[in-house]
């Protein structure tokens, strides 16, 4: 079975903030490079949408939310029915539990 994924507004704003960073940081090829790791573990929850783990925060887990690790980078999901909805996406080393 093949799921939709959809990234939602917030997750994609997330998503243009770290691109900023490091485009800043460290110039477009590694902005891109960054942000093509991360949509590609994104895509495959397509095929395998139980690939992320719990995350730190039980209240989130009870809620159904789990987290896909992408390098520096976490990507917080739920899996409803046929569909996969991505959160937020964060840098690791933060508290992104508290995004919620």
């Amino acid at each position: 079975m093949i799921y939709k994924v959809e990234i939602l507004p917030v997750a994609w704003e997330d998503l243009k903030q770290i691109e900023d960073w490091y485009l800043v940081q460290f110039g477009v090829e590694s902005a891109l490079k960054v942000i093509d790791r991360i949509l590609d573990a994104i895509e495959r929850l397509e095929m395998f949408p139980d690939l992320g783990s719990f995350t730190p925060d039980e209240w989130l887990n009870h809620q159904g939310y789990r987290m896909l690790i992408c390098g520096k980078h976490v990507a917080i999901y739920k899996k409803t029915g046929e569909s996969v909805y991505i959160y937020h996406i964060a840098d690791t080393r933060t508290e992104y539990t508290r995004l919620f």
